[in-house]
């Protein structure tokens, strides 16, 4: 039985339902050059790589179904995954993988192919969260932004504390010169002073604790 060719394993792939955005392209040659050594890549090797907002993907040799899977499922996931969805796949997988791309492409894999693809590391994605993350791997990001107007009639310096429900807040507090601090979800960023408080969750929402003086 003849071995299909990588152009074949490319179209069921995406006939499956894995999408690599309209920026992505695929070839035939040097993997090396472009993504350097593949330890274990044996005979049959395949990268992605993103060059100014377009993803391409070079094969070598005569990939698996599995290898072109991952790597179209990686091109899909750098162009359409928000870093709220990277960043829970990555807890998942816990280092298992080799990058949280790869986690999340695995699990695109599993849940349009219906197998583990095997091709990052030891990383196996629960069927549970690759449903998840076929069902939001095309989600936008959404920045709220809260703001606090505090001590403009008083002139009393005021201190909030600020947390992000997901993604990453931003903080920046009145005082002049101040520099914006940044956090993770879950974890408070406090500020003082008199004048407008400013907090952006990119990906979720903010909220505030604190006495706001008038």
């Amino acid at each position: 039985m003849a071995t299909p060719s990588t152009s074949a394993l490319v179209a069921q792939v995406e006939a499956a339902g894995i999408v690599p955005g309209p920026t992505w392209t695929w070839s035939m040659g040097d993997t090396e050059s472009q993504c350097g050594v593949i330890a274990g890549a044996g005979l049959a090797t395949g990268c992605t790589f993103w060059a100014a907002g377009v993803e391409r993907t070079v094969f070598a040799g005569t990939p698996s179904l599995a290898l072109v899977a991952h790597e179209v499922a990686n091109a899909e996931t750098e162009h359409f995954a928000v870093a709220t969805l990277l960043n829970e796949v990555s807890a998942a997988a816990a280092g298992t993988s080799w990058s949280p791309t790869d986690a999340v492409a695995s699990c695109l894999v599993l849940h349009f192919l219906g197998f583990q693809d095997n091709a990052a590391g030891a990383w196996q994605c629960p069927a549970g969260l690759a449903a998840s993350v076929a069902a939001h791997i095309h989600d936008t990001m959404v920045t709220t932004q809260t703001t606090a107007t505090c001590g403009v009639t008083s002139h009393t310096s005021s201190t909030l504390t600020f947390s992000a429900s997901s993604g990453t807040l931003t903080v920046t507090s009145p005082s002049a010169g101040s520099v914006p601090q940044t956090a993770n979800a879950g974890t408070p960023v406090t500020v003082s002073g008199v004048g407008t408080f400013t907090a952006n969750d990119l990906g979720g929402t903010v909220s505030v604790t604190g006495i706001c003086e008038g």
